[in-house]
């Protein structure tokens, strides 16, 4: 294909001519006959003669950042291929076309690996005695790698302008691997430089102070928070009266995690409702949700009424207050029996949860290691009585060997309005293999700067890997929390049987077998409408590579003895391996081999 077409002459400024009758007439120089024009010409004669594209540039260059895939025009813009933002910068590239009116442009489509854009452009221009030319062309664009100052400013030290240090003062970082799916599922983290992660926290450094100030926004919104800010002089210009900052957001997130048994100051169990001191929390958004495990009472504070209970009327310093239990220290429990029990209502509650999705039980219960060595059971009033039945898996904080653990004030406290119960059941548990979940959580890329010893840098690391899977269990226990957060589903091939199966409950261990605890009415469990698709673990070619033949496999093994299909017995296939008319085992188990190799190796293109 010829990069410009004909030549048309599709008007004339001259007038007097409608309505009468035209003549044929003859091209003035190769005297062919032609309809009547302005230039008494014909087209090839026109085109050969006329270029209407001459001083116009058809091969231009488009530079791309390729870590944001933004455009240079001179300012970096965001625009899709093939889209008429695009279109728009590469049409003000091509010189030449103040001299002519530009009618239509359209996309001519490229691979997306060639880096080449190419448009079609429709052009007009008067020409001699006033006649109007229209010709139709190509502009080819080669795309050229350039690094945004954005992009730049992430593998330079020093070029940020603000940070936000988020801090949590707690052992684990479960906290955090919530707030890692937040940001992922919200995005809220794509204007961030670079992330770094520490034992108790993460930093995240931005451009621009306006950034960092609706990120720690964000995080406001989902967490519950302690704000300080500061500012800091780093250069000034005096002619100009010109400064430039740095700006530093401290972030610190309430001590308190989901799971979480704590004794709540006595001020504070007064503001909620005089609700008892000895609650679980139940949930952590901007908001702290507590539960009493044993009359269902709910109450939430935020950080607010946290931080007035932690303030000491008798010097400036302050009372700080955490957990008394946490998730390390759950045990696992069998469910021998569940029995209804009837919840009154307290005057005074804050709030109390007596629907479907919660009710108040009476559970007996035995812990899974003891099971076989000895008949030691509990009775426990739990609030999970909707979701708890025979044969369950649940659990709980054992507190009748805790309780010589506490000092003498804090069991005051928390005896104020009942004994402590010798069990505090905490979630039901829907399964311990990790490998058998059909779904998978996405993970943020930061820069890891907790280095030291081999020997407590390998236990660190077995400690979050133990933070993390109880972090997915409290996920497959909660639905509220996975409505915040993005599942995707690993195992998208399966059959629909196979894969409800998979996703509802995790692996099937600690699940009833009646009806009213079943996976099949279990509104906890995770749902299959719950897990997303688009996302795998490895590709197609990934896969292909660990598919064997049965028979290629029993070639390397020795195993194969081969079968025509005409039923030739053993001795003539020896005698036809003789002759030649067969391949002998060896050259099948070399044909195998290589097979193999090939399904190993990568595919390789031709491009023309």
């Amino acid at each position: 294909m010829s990069l410009f077409e004909e030549p048309s002459v599709v008007g004339t400024h001259h007038a007097g001519m409608e309505g009468a009758t035209q003549a044929k007439m003859l091209c003035v120089h190769c005297g062919s006959t032609i309809e009547p024009n302005a230039t008494s010409m014909c087209l090839q004669c026109l085109s050969s003669r006329i270029d209407i594209t001459e001083g116009i540039s058809t091969q231009l260059t488009v530079h791309r950042c390729r870590g944001c895939e933004r455009w240079l025009k001179p300012n970096w813009i965001t625009a899709d291929l093939e889209s008429p933002e695009l279109l728009g910068l590469c049409i003000k590239k091509v010189r030449g076309l103040q001299r002519v009116k530009l009618v239509d442009a359209q996309w001519i489509w490229t691979e997306a690996h060639s880096m080449r854009l190419k448009i079609r452009l429709t052009i007009q221009k008067e020409v001699l005695n006033g006649a109007i030319l229209q010709q139709v062309f190509e502009v080819e664009y080669v795309i050229r790698n350039k690094q945004c100052e954005d992009c730049a400013k992430q593998y330079t030290d020093g070029t940020w302008t603000a940070v936000v240090q988020v801090r949590q003062r707690v052992d684990h970082k479960r906290t955090f691997y919530y707030l890692e799916q937040l940001l992922l599922k919200n995005d809220a983290h794509s204007k961030a430089l670079s992330i770094q992660s520490f034992r108790d926290g993460m930093d995240f450094y931005f451009a621009h102070r306006n950034e960092a100030q609706r990120f720690a926004q964000f995080l406001a919104n989902v967490v519950p928070v302690k704000v300080k800010h500061s500012k800091k002089l780093v250069g000034m210009d005096n002619h100009s009266n010109i400064t430039n900052n740095k700006y530093t957001y401290m972030m610190a997130i309430v001590p308190l995690c989901k799971d979480d048994l704590v004794i709540l100051p006595q001020p504070l169990a007064r503001h909620l409702g005089d609700i008892s001191p000895l609650v679980l929390v139940e949930r952590v958004s901007s908001l702290v949700h507590v539960v009493d495990p044993v009359s269902c009472e709910r109450a939430t504070f935020d950080v607010d009424a946290y931080t007035k209970s932690t303030a000491n009327p008798d010097s400036s310093s302050s009372l700080t207050w955490d957990a008394l239990m946490q998730a390390p220290q759950l045990v696992e429990y069998v469910v021998l029996g569940t029995e209804a029990v009837a919840n009154e209502a307290r005057s005074g509650a804050a709030s109390q949860g007596s629907s479907a999705k919660t009710r108040l039980a009476q559970v007996e219960v035995a812990r899974s290691s003891d099971l076989g060595s000895n008949d030691v059971r509990y009775q426990a009033t739990t609030h999970l009585g909707h979701l708890l039945s025979a044969g369950d898996t649940v659990l709980g904080y054992d507190l009748a060997s805790t309780q010589s653990s506490l000092s003498a004030k804090e069991l005051t406290r928390a005896e104020r309005h009942r004994a402590v119960p010798d069990v505090v059941l905490v979630r039901k548990l829907y399964g311990a293999d990790s490998k058998k979940r059909g779904w998978q959580l996405r993970k943020l890329e930061v820069d890891n700067l907790e280095v030291g010893p081999e020997g407590p840098r390998r236990k660190a690391l077995e400690e979050e890997g133990e933070d993390y899977e109880r972090f997915m269990q409290q996920l497959e226990a909660d639905k509220e929390m996975r409505k915040t957060v993005a599942l995707y589903n690993t195992r998208a091939g399966d059959d629909a049987g196979g894969a409800a199966a998979m996703a509802v409950g995790g692996a099937g261990s600690g699940q009833g077998q009646s009806g009213q605890g079943g996976a099949a009415e279990d509104e906890e469990a995770v749902q299959l409408d719950e897990l997303l698709s688009g996302f795998t673990l490895r590709d197609e070619y990934e896969e292909s590579k660990f598919k064997v033949d049965e028979d290629d496999a029993a070639f390397l093994s020795g195993k194969f003895v081969f079968a025509p299909e005409d039923g030739t017995p053993a001795a003539q296939q020896q005698a036809l391996v003789k002759e030649g008319l067969l391949p002998s085992p060896k050259q099948q188990q070399a044909a195998a081999q290589a097979k193999l190799r090939d399904a190993a190796s990568p595919p390789k293109f031709n491009f023309t």
